[in-house]
């Protein structure tokens, strides 16, 4: 899935719903199709390793893994246009969040985040859909690897208690 969290000074804020810095249910595009949630085109829709996966599948009509899709990108056209909905929709995503907190940094987790044209081709799409033109927000990878989610989410039950 998709989410997403928000420090600020060293504090994690929950908000008052307990939804801080969630993201991953936020309208994104309606290709994206019905969520789990009940919306139409939530970013986690669109963005998620399984959304991409499947957006594969159905232009391809076989299966493939976000590894797979990266790995082929440059030999298979499908997979190719795979990996720029990702970084096209992402800038689109976090430009949303950066026109909104302009925030200092921004850290992605997960599957995805290993993959190398979020933070090229990513930050390219950030620049075209920021308020401004102008990203001085670094965006890298977690110190934990793809843990960092669950590390996060075992903070914030810790937190609540």
């Amino acid at each position: 899935g998709v989410g997403g969290g928000l420090v600020v000074n060293g504090e994690v804020i929950n908000g008052l719903h307990g939804i801080g810095g969630e993201w991953g249910h936020n309208f994104l595009d309606s290709s994206g199709g019905q969520c789990y949630c009940g919306k139409k085109g939530c970013v986690e829709r669109v963005l998620s390793g399984p959304a991409l996966e499947a957006f594969y599948e159905s232009k391809a009509g076989k299966k493939k893994t976000m590894p797979e899709i990266v790995a082929d990108a440059e030999s298979d056209p499908i997979a190719r246009e795979t990996l720029q909905r990702l970084t096209s929709f992402f800038g689109q995503a976090i430009s949303v969040i950066t026109n909104i907190i302009d925030p200092d940094v921004i850290v992605i987790g997960g599957g995805l985040g290993n993959i190398d044209a979020i933070y090229s081709e990513g930050m390219e799409s950030l620049k075209k859909n920021i308020f401004n033109n102008r990203v001085e927000t670094p965006i890298v990878r977690p110190i934990l690897g793809d843990s960092a989610g669950v590390f996060g989410a075992a903070y914030l039950v810790d937190t609540r208690k």
